[in-house]
């Protein structure tokens, strides 16, 4: 790997992995090694307590090209932008930087980190390229298991559709880098020594290790504490998917090491084994949409078994319903489409709104695009909607 092209003024490292994979962490050391950090930060939370330093415009930004995409971050297909004409692409792309601006000014070199760019690299670096910025990225690879577990504790998803969104944000993102300088980071092995993982972003950073002040906020900063799940395998994981997962991390592994096309071919040669089965992914979609809705009449037996008291529900903490939506409230919460537990972990301001989340969602969420439940895109329904009426058709 060489040394970057310093012919551009301006250099921004995207820092690329699945969602709970330590890019958070990997991005506040590379702030540390020189590159800016958003200014508009998202603010820590219970689920990353030491922040996510990521920018909330740019994740804004990348959320609205998903949508009009028909898709989202827990979309496990390939991300299809062919099917969005020239002028909505131009005004994504365009809302893209005006994020990237309004987090990054004129710094010259950025910290750009939103795992939702996995599934759109090239629109990221085109985008950039165009007001003259060059990319570079640096890959997060942590253990797909632990980081199923993760997104299984955070958001009730399975085992099986955790892995699949693990295959398609990292095959997506080390496909689409192969062109760019690049880094591979193990997030296990930057926890344990931060220094040899400061020396191989050096030579995208450009400067010198960190030492005194500086390596010891890093240090405190890098705690092993940070692994909050264990690399177990996964249980259950049935074949094929349990073979592929396997190859395709062999194969990350690798790139660690030796970034080059005998590692890259192998891990084609993983990648065609998933391509091979097109089956796959409906199949396991089909199993995460039983096992939700499975889990609502799970949820709703104990209720009725137990009384309320004894099986209480995400709400029950927050303040109840005004009276002009507690009918609405109701029947929200009754439909099964309406995850609170994922609602109040998703969107920071809720739990501090003194609303009930089904009302906030009503009175303020919607609006701001937030969806009501992981597998249910509010965007994509008021689209659908809209056109609806603009038929004729109405809104049944």
């Amino acid at each position: 790997m060489g040394r970057p092209d310093n012919s551009q003024a301006r250099t921004a490292i995207l820092v690329l992995g699945m969602h709970r994979s330590g890019t958070s962490a990997l991005a506040r050391l590379i702030g540390y090694l020189g590159a800016a950090l958003p200014v508009d930060a998202i603010d820590a939370h219970a689920d990353n307590a030491r922040g996510y330093w990521e920018s909330a415009a740019i994740v804004k930004a990348d959320d609205q090209l998903l949508r009009v995409a028909r898709s989202s971050w827990f979309d496990p297909r390939p991300l299809d932008l062919s099917r969005l004409d020239a002028s909505a692409l131009r005004s994504r792309k365009d809302r893209i930087w005006e994020a990237v601006t309004a987090a990054f000014g004129d710094a010259p070199l950025m910290t750009i980190k939103d795992p939702r760019q996995c599934r759109f690299v090239p629109t990221i670096v085109e985008t950039l390229a165009e007001h003259g910025v060059a990319a570079r990225a640096v890959l997060m690879l942590r253990s797909p298991q632990a980081v199923a577990r993760s997104v299984a504790s955070r958001d009730g998803t399975t085992s099986a559709f955790a892995h699949l969104l693990w295959l398609r944000h990292m095959i997506d993102a080390e496909r689409a880098t192969r062109g760019l300088i690049r880094a591979v980071i193990g997030f296990d092995a930057m926890l344990a020594d931060w220094r040899d993982a400061a020396r191989r972003l050096l030579p995208l950073t450009g400067g010198t290790m960190p030492d005194g002040d500086a390596a010891t906020a890093i240090g405190g900063f890098l705690d092993p504490a940070l692994r909050h799940h264990a690399d177990a395998a996964s249980a259950g994981l049935e074949q094929p998917l349990a073979g592929i997962v396997e190859a395709v991390r062999q194969g990350l592994e690798v790139l660690v090491v030796h970034d080059d096309a005998a590692a890259r071919a192998a891990l084609d040669t993983a990648y065609a084994r998933l391509d091979a089965v097109p089956w796959l992914a409906d199949d396991i979609i089909h199993d995460e949409l039983r096992h939700r809705r499975m889990g609502i009449a799970v949820e709703a037996q104990d209720v009725a078994a137990e009384g309320e008291a004894a099986s209480p529900r995400p709400h029950q903490s927050m303040p109840a319903p005004t009276p002009p939506y507690a009918e609405a409230v109701t029947m929200i919460r009754d439909s099964g489409l309406f995850d609170e537990a994922w609602y109040l972990g998703a969107y920071a301001d809720v739990a501090g709104s003194g609303l009930d989340p089904v009302e906030h969602y009503l009175t303020i969420g919607a609006a701001r695009g937030y969806n009501p439940h992981p597998l249910f895109d509010t965007g994509f329904y008021a689209r659908q909607m809209a056109r609806r009426i603009a038929a004729g058709g109405g809104g049944q």
